[in-house]
C-alpha cells in the first residue's frame, strides 16, 4: 500500500519539516539524518532547505534532492508529538 501523497509543508526550525499528506493527517519530519548525504549537502544551507516545491505528491528541493513520499510519511512524528519534535 502507498503512503499518502504530500499535500502541503512548512519548514520549521532545525532542519524540520511539518507535513501535511492527502489524508489530512500532519506529522513532522526531521532531515537532519539525510544531510550527510551527498545529494542533500546543499540543503545544509537554510536559504535551500526553504527552497521546494511538491511535486508529483513528494517534496523537491530546487537543488534536485527529494524523497518519497513513503520515507516522509514513515520517518514522520505525528503532530501531537510537535512540540516534542521542534524543541529537539
Amino acid at each position: 500500500m502507498q503512503s499518502p501523497n504530500v499535500k502541503e509543508a512548512k519548514t520549521l526550525a532545525d532542519h524540520k519539516l511539518l507535513i501535511k499528506f492527502s489524508n489530512d493527517e500532519e506529522k513532522v519530519f526531521d532531515m537532519k539524518p539525510y544531510l550527510h548525504y551527498p545529494i542533500f549537502k546543499p540543503l545544509e544551507d537554510l536559504k535551500e532547505f526553504n527552497d521546494f516545491m511538491i511535486e508529483d505528491g513528494t517534496i523537491e528541493w530546487k537543488c534536485g534532492a527529494d524523497l518519497s513520499q513513503d520515507t516522509f510519511y514513515i520517518e514522520s512524528s505525528p503532530v501531537n508529538n510537535r512540540n516534542n519534535a521542534l524543541s529537539n
